[in-house]
Order: structure tokens, then C-alpha cells, then sequence
């Protein structure tokens, strides 16, 4: 317990270095890309103090200059600081409203090119994806991150997949990029106060093409991009 508290105590200070850097960023560099490349330090930080590795498969899958739906798979708090490392793509990732309002950390989130959805109205949800859809529309270059499932998974299996990436990526056209995570619910599950040293598998998988399906066949998309989860995900013992 002391192990634990004093790792969380460590990336706490960690962060709060970090904070005022990204801010600063976004107004010297206001498309974002030197805020996101801080970003990435601090989750290197952060994987670094918890002593958890993040190994990489399948990079040639994807070009660190285009635009991309990232979709992964969420057992643990290191799945952010994991993706937001191993993958060069500058990126967001959707977050919970409420974060938008804490005060610093919030703005550096913000300031990082994140996105803000209020989960529990569903009209405010479908707005903020339509926000999304035109701000990724002008940013060529902005990726987006999306945990399929919506929230961590309490027992570390694969949960059903949301739609709103597959909603996102038929109206816009931007690929999925499905990206399976291994290994991040034996780092910290959600109920465990313990730090487990060890390494995170991200394998990338090749972009998923929105052409190859419509308004109709959604449901198919979502589920041919969740059998790709099943094929590639060891669930915990």
C-alpha cells in the first residue's frame, strides 16, 4: 500500500510539472502539436515512474501524419498514458465532461486537443460528435481516440462496443484503426489499489475502411471491428 500511494504521490507532482507546460504550448503553438508532443513526455513519465513497459506491434499499419478513429479496448488508467506514448499520430481522446472543469488539469486537456462528452445525455452526446466530426474536418491532422466499450471494463473481459466511432467514421469518412491492448488490467484494474510492474502489448491493426459499409450495415461495422478485438485480446485469468 505504501508502494502504491507513493507511485501515485510521485505521478501526481509529475503532472503538476507538466500542466503548465501544455497550457503554455497551446498559445505559442496554436495547431496544438507541441502541446501534444508534451503530452507524450509526461505519459512517458508516467509509465516510467509506474515502472510498466508498453511494447508496440503493427506500426507500419498506420501513417503517423493521417488522420484516423482510433478504436481501443479499456481494463485499466494506463490504456491512456500507453496509447498517448506508443502512438505518434497527434491525437484526442473523448473524456467526461465533468473533467473540463477541474482546474488545471481540465485545461490542459483541453489545451492537449482533447474532446468533452456529457455520457449521460444521450442529444448533448450525439452534439458533441457532430462538434467532433467538423473540428476533425478542419484539423486534417487530429486524430481521435475512443474507448469502444464506453467506460473500463470491471473484470477485464471485452465488453459490447459502442456506436458513436461508428457513427463518427461513416459521416465522415475517416478510417478506424483498431488498436487491442494487452496487459494493462494486471498494471491496475479499476477496484485495485496495487502498481504491478509489467508491459502493455499494443498491437495495431490495419484501418478498417468506412466505404465498405453504410447507414445499414453499421451494426455490421461495429461488429467486424469487435471480432477483431476477440481474435487479438488474452483476457485476464
Amino acid at each position: 500500500m505504501l508502494h502504491y500511494f507513493l507511485i501515485i504521490g510521485t505521478v501526481s507532482l509529475w503532472t503538476a510539472l507538466w500542466i503548465p507546460l501544455v497550457i503554455l504550448a497551446k498559445v505559442i503553438d496554436g495547431s496544438g502539436r507541441l502541446a501534444h508532443r508534451l503530452g507524450r513526455r509526461w505519459a512517458w513519465g508516467v509509465l516510467k515512474i509506474s515502472r510498466v513497459k508498453v511494447e508496440i506491434d503493427g506500426l507500419e499499419n498506420v501513417d503517423e501524419k493521417a488522420q484516423y478513429i482510433i478504436i481501443s479496448n479499456h481494463t485499466s488508467a494506463f490504456d491512456i498514458p500507453a496509447i498517448y506514448w506508443g502512438l505518434k499520430n497527434k491525437h484526442g481522446m473523448l473524456a467526461k465532461k465533468q473533467l473540463k472543469y477541474v482546474p488545471f488539469f481540465g485545461w490542459a486537456m483541453w489545451a492537449a486537443g482533447h474532446y468533452f462528452v456529457d455520457r449521460k445525455n444521450h442529444r448533448a452526446a450525439l452534439a458533441v460528435m457532430e462538434q467532433v466530426a467538423l473540428q476533425m474536418s478542419a484539423d486534417k491532422s487530429h486524430s481521435l481516440v475512443i474507448f469502444a466499450e464506453g467506460t473500463r471494463s470491471m473484470d477485464g473481459q471485452l465488453q459490447g462496443f459502442k456506436k458513436g466511432a461508428f457513427i463518427l467514421s461513416l459521416e465522415t469518412g475517416i478510417p478506424i484503426v483498431p488498436v487491442v491492448l494487452n496487459g494493462a488490467y494486471k498494471a491496475k484494474s479499476k477496484k485495485q489499489r496495487r502498481i504491478t510492474a509489467t508491459t502493455i502489448h499494443l498491437t495495431v491493426l490495419p484501418p478498417m475502411n468506412p466505404e465498405l459499409y453504410t447507414t445499414d450495415t453499421r451494426d455490421q461495422y461495429l461488429e467486424d471491428a469487435r471480432a477483431l478485438f476477440i481474435q487479438h485480446y488474452i483476457s485476464p485469468e
